[in-house]
């Protein structure tokens, strides 16, 4: 994470650090992107698919349940009840022939109404798309039946009712037409009676009465019989002419795809999320990284310059004989543009001996295996392949690592028994290399701070100086790990700090800047390890041109 003051923290983050924090953990933001496409793939996979089948049905107002045989708009929540109830699932399963129950069936029946219209969606969902659409117009067509049915049967009530009602009143006015027709004959006996004229006339008169009441009623009946007939004249006409009280407007067919999201639109969402968390992910993982990645991280913790970077090498040339590139012959672009940062560093060492007489160095870092060893080693070599006397020092005398890298290993006196006054300096010729002398660390000893603290580690370093050596590049424990570094720093012009860009944090460069200021050492700067090699992009395609030239030349 860029190591920045309170003063000069950027308010929010740009671009460039999303991009950053992207490229620097692409692997978390694959990993969290192909693990929602995974996540998405078995959740598709776990669903079963189901298929929703649509009818579509017209209801057209009828007389049933009127009072007076107009048409009457249909309830549709009425309407609703009727085709979800159980009567219409068991007529549904007859028709079909299916092995389940009317609460089961009507579990996937579905009813819908068109907004302001009475249009009704019939749907049914099944895990088979046959069964489905076959579902979803076997429970249509029922309910088509049934409510045409029930038309039908108002109407056929009414034209019978009319009928039975006309043939009683008929038959009313047959009883009457007898009577009227005794009475018409019993007034015929009064007029020819000898009875007196008063008398017969009373009769007559009451029988007149009589007969008028009768054909009074029959008149009535007689109209009733008309308007009975004028009612079943109209019912046949509506039933013949009528619209059907409902009708099937769309047949549901099977439907193409299953209900809900398809798996490609599942895999997309989870390509999607995924992706989106892993730049989430990224990014806060760069916001929690204290390591001291960037050139300007180190330059302000260190408060010193950057003077190399070296590129991160491949798993053959980070430990051993091979870890020395300044002698490979290894074609490999990443290796020619690491031997080119030694040889860069090697340019800053050797301006700082001209300016400010900079000729003893002690190469550290802030804590163990941060490269500190391979780089004092290459750096010595990069000084003398170009012609300077070099004296390289194993001053770790804790976990020498020098002897192993130039294959010098074996029980030789060297700087523990010197300081401790039990041996003389031995400065041995590395077999191979010209200009280039190694003292071994010696035998372990006890105690080693005590001895690089000790006034013949400054007499040593003086000795060298006025020897015919240009430059002493000394390998020291790392600052935080012991005291050693710190105390052999005094003696020296100055101290370069290896800095692991995938391991140093910047709290530790802190410290170790700390360290080196108190004991009154001088920081020449720091050469960044492990930086991540950059092979340019499509429009940077001559940016390392050279190394690739250096790198043919060094194979051939």
């Amino acid at each position: 994470m860029m190591y920045q003051t309170a003063s000069s923290a950027p308010e929010a983050a740009r671009l460039e650090d999303y991009l950053r924090a992207i490229r620097r953990h692409k692997w978390v933001v694959i990993a969290l992107t192909l693990l929602g496409v995974a996540l998405a793939f078995l959740f598709a996979s776990a669903q079963t698919p189901t298929y929703t089948a649509t009818s579509v049905v017209a209801i057209s107002p009828t007389p049933v349940g009127a009072v007076d045989a107009r048409l009457v708009s249909p309830n549709l929540e009425r309407e609703r009840e009727i085709l979800a109830s159980n009567t219409t699932a068991s007529a549904v399963i007859a028709e079909l022939g299916l092995d389940t129950t009317a609460e089961a069936l009507l579990k996937n029946l579905d009813i819908e109404f068109r907004p302001a219209s009475d249009v009704m969606q019939v749907s049914y969902t099944s895990i088979d798309q046959q069964a489905a659409a076959t579902a979803a117009n076997a429970f249509a067509v029922n309910y088509v039946t049934q409510r045409e049915s029930a038309a039908i049967a108002f109407y056929q009530t009414t034209i019978s009712s009319s009928d039975e009602q006309a043939a009683a009143l008929q038959a009313e006015i047959g009883t009457l037409q007898v009577a009227i027709d005794e009475l018409q004959a019993e007034r015929v006996d009064v007029a020819t009676n000898q009875d007196p004229s008063d008398a017969r006339a009373g009769q007559i008169a009451e029988i007149d009465a009589q007969l008028n009441s009768f054909r009074s009623e029959v008149s009535t009946l007689g109209t009733n019989i008309r308007n009975l007939d004028t009612t079943k004249r109209g019912a046949q006409s509506t039933l013949d002419t009528r619209s059907p009280a409902a009708e099937v407007l769309r047949n549901a067919t099977p439907p193409a795809s299953p209900d809900g999201v398809g798996r490609n639109l599942l895999l997309a969402g989870g390509l999607f999320l995924g992706g989106l968390l892993g730049i989430v992910a990224a990014f806060l993982l760069e916001r929690l990284d204290t390591t001291a990645r960037d050139s300007e991280d180190v330059a302000l913790a260190l408060g010193t310059t950057v003077m190399g970077a070296i590129p991160t090498l491949g798993l053959g040339h980070r430990a051993g004989p091979s870890s020395l590139i300044m002698l490979s012959t290894g074609g490999a672009a990443r290796i020619a543009a690491a031997r080119e940062a030694f040889r860069r560093l090697r340019s800053s060492i050797q301006f700082l001996n001209s300016s400010s007489n900079v000729s003893s160095i002690i190469v550290t870092s802030a804590s163990p295996a941060e490269g500190k060893s391979l780089t004092a080693a290459n750096l010595a070599i990069a000084l003398a392949q170009n012609g300077s006397r070099c004296v390289l020092v194993s001053a770790d005398l804790r976990r020498p690592a020098l002897e192993k890298l130039f294959g010098m290993e074996g029980p030789r006196p060297g700087l523990s028994e010197y300081l401790a006054a039990a041996a003389e300096l031995n400065a041995e010729k590395v077999p191979g290399i010209d200009n280039l002398w190694l003292i071994r660390s010696g035998t372990p000893p006890s105690n080693p701070g005590e001895l690089l603290n000790s006034d013949r580690f400054e007499q040593m370093v003086k000795e060298l100086e006025r020897e015919d050596v240009e430059y002493v590049v000394i390998d020291t424990p790392p600052v935080l790990s012991t005291a050693d570094a710190v105390s052999a720093a005094r003696y020296v012009d100055g101290v370069i700090v290896v800095v692991d860009t995938e391991r140093t944090e910047t709290s530790d460069l802190l410290q170790v800047r700390a360290d080196l200021e108190r004991s009154g050492s001088k920081l020449l700067g720091a050469v960044m390890n492990r930086q991540k090699f950059d092979r340019g992009g499509l429009f940077r395609r001559d940016k390392y041109a050279y190394y690739r030239s250096d790198a043919r030349r060094a194979s051939g």
